[in-house]
């Protein structure tokens, strides 16, 4: 005899959530890489190789010394901590000027499974990972930028 729950769970029809387990004996993982959208100078990818330090120093110079109004970070998963660092860095470096506003996303990854047996057919396998797009933006001109000058200049030009 069944109870009430069992009943009510064999009621639900449930798509099929799970991905199917390959062992390794029938066939390899390989991982894609992950699809970017066109970059423009001011995006920052950031990795769990990347230089910390370098991207630091990139996301300073891009604000302070070239004058871009803003930057994007972007992060995927084990990433994101970092991306999150970097912003929160590039905070303090600036004294407070910038202003941080951070999306979440989920992305669709593509595996291909690659199997042994070579009469076997390709297999592709998709997965979600979390992303983060943080836009950073400077909120007053820096003393002595090339965006600081810009603006000095505008306001103090003569007609004649």
């Amino acid at each position: 005899m069944q109870t009430k729950r069992e009943v009510q769970l064999e009621a639900i029809d449930r798509p099929e959530t799970k991905r199917p387990k390959v062992s390794k004996d029938e066939a390899t993982l390989r991982k894609r890489a992950p699809l970017r959208p066109p970059t423009l100078a001011t995006d920052i990818y950031v990795t769990q190789t990347s230089s910390y330090h370098g991207q630091l120093t990139r996301a300073k110079k891009l604000l302070v010394e070239d004058g871009h109004p803003f930057i994007m970070l972007h992060a995927m998963g084990a990433a994101i901590e970092r991306a999150i660092s970097l912003a929160m860095g590039l905070s303090n470096a600036c004294s407070g000027q910038v202003r941080c506003h951070t999306e979440t996303a989920t992305v669709d990854l593509v595996d291909d499974l690659i199997p042994i047996d070579t009469e076997k057919d390709l297999d592709t396998n998709i997965r979600q990972n979390s992303a983060v797009h943080i836009r950073i933006e400077m909120l007053q001109p820096m003393p002595g930028t090339q965006r600081e000058r810009i603006s000095n200049n505008q306001g103090s030009r003569r007609r004649r």
